[in-house]
């Protein structure tokens, strides 16, 4: 279930971050078990509303309405995890997982989200995947 106001637990450490339009949108974990959240941020009225991620700990994020795309990178490899999500209105749901193959190494905080693509570098190349 989701929340509007206060994050629901204290943050340790953000993942990664994107952007939807006028929306901001934080990934981050907490220090205790709760887990992972994706929290909106809607700069014009204030509001922000938080959601248990489908995905722990991702590297990269994308959002376009009630679709997302995560990655989670493997270490010393040439594969990510990406995985598709829907929101239901109240909770974030993974649709498909896969691995995929890039043309090179992904380090962390390289997938960046603008309006609904997520950039993600492997290597010296710009992966440009969909929401």
């Amino acid at each position: 279930m989701g929340s509007r106001g206060p994050l629901p637990a204290h943050p340790l450490q953000g993942c990664t971050a994107a952007t939807e339009g006028d929306r901001v949108w934080l990934v981050w974990y907490t220090h205790s078990r709760s887990g992972t959240f994706l929290t909106r941020l809607t700069p014009s009225t204030g509001e922000v509303t938080s959601h248990p991620s489908p995905v722990d700990q991702p590297d990269g994020f994308a959002v376009s309405g009630n679709r997302a795309v995560l990655t989670r990178r493997h270490h010393n490899r040439r594969t990510v995890e990406l995985t598709r999500a829907e929101f239901d209105g109240i909770t974030w749901t993974a649709t498909d997982r896969r691995t995929l193959h890039v043309p090179g190494r992904v380090v962390g905080r390289c997938g960046q989200g603008r309006d609904g693509v997520l950039w993600l570098r492997a290597g010296d190349t710009w992966l440009c995947i969909e929401a």
